[in-house]
């Protein structure tokens, strides 16, 4: 971890970059689940003083990215099933709402955007999770674009920003075999949008978002993501 470089134009407060910094971290897998966050050495290694590394990792215990755990100091909480089945379930209700509203209304600058982000995609490294996750991203967020609800708009966007969700979609990015899978995916999703046909669309959206969040679960976890594609759970 590199210590924290001092830039003029940046006047956030460094409580407020040392938690990002230690967020980005943890959900690039930079910091382990499980591990213990040793104030001492978090301290020397991002070159800040012990007030502003406490505030931060208040602020991460807040959003349960971290534990205190007394004798033993903060440890890095790992994801829980229910953390996965809580996000995809707000995720998949929103989502659907808004390719509903947008099916059909995808002009050609939108369309021309989302095919070329499937090409960035397929063109870019499979290994650059970071890359990988911001197309995936991006393509979702134009995907919708043309729902006409800036409120949905934002809280999906809001979403996306979720720790608990970045770090979901960051694991399944990581492994790069999954990429040409999604990128496949993402180019079935496209011609459904592009023929405004809104059942195939918002049915493959579900099984790519469900085949995502489903990898992602601990194997032998007892929950099961719902709904499931195909349910009732879609209108």
């Amino acid at each position: 971890m590199k210590p924290l470089r001092g830039d003029p134009r940046d006047t956030r407060p460094l409580g407020v970059r040392v938690y990002e910094r230690l967020r980005d971290e943890i959900v690039s897998g930079g910091l382990e689940a499980d591990s213990p966050l040793v104030q001492e050495q978090l301290a020397e290694r991002l070159g800040v003083s012990r007030t502003p590394l406490r505030d931060a990792l208040n602020r991460l215990a807040h959003e349960d990215l971290v534990t205190w755990v007394p004798g033993s100091g903060y440890i890095v909480n790992a994801l829980k099933p229910s953390d996965i089945s809580e996000v995809y379930q707000v995720r998949q209700s929103l989502e659907t709402l808004a390719l509903r509203l947008a099916c059909g209304r995808h002009d050609r600058a939108q369309l021309a955007r989302l095919l070329a982000l499937i090409e960035d995609m397929a063109a870019s490294d499979p290994v650059d999770a970071v890359a990988q996750f911001e197309l995936n991203r991006a393509f979702h967020m134009s995907l919708i674009e043309p729902c006409g609800n800036a409120l949905l708009l934002r809280m999906i966007d809001t979403l996306w920003d979720h720790p608990v969700n970045r770090r979901i979609t960051r694991s399944y990015v990581d492994d790069a075999a999954n990429v040409p899978l999604m990128t496949s995916e993402h180019r079935a999703i496209f011609e459904a949008a592009r023929a405004g046909d809104e059942e195939r669309l918002v049915r493959l959206a579900t099984e790519h978002m469900y085949a995502g969040y489903q990898e992602t679960l601990p194997e032998g976890s007892e929950i099961e993501l719902r709904p499931r594609p195909g349910s009732d759970g879609l209108r």
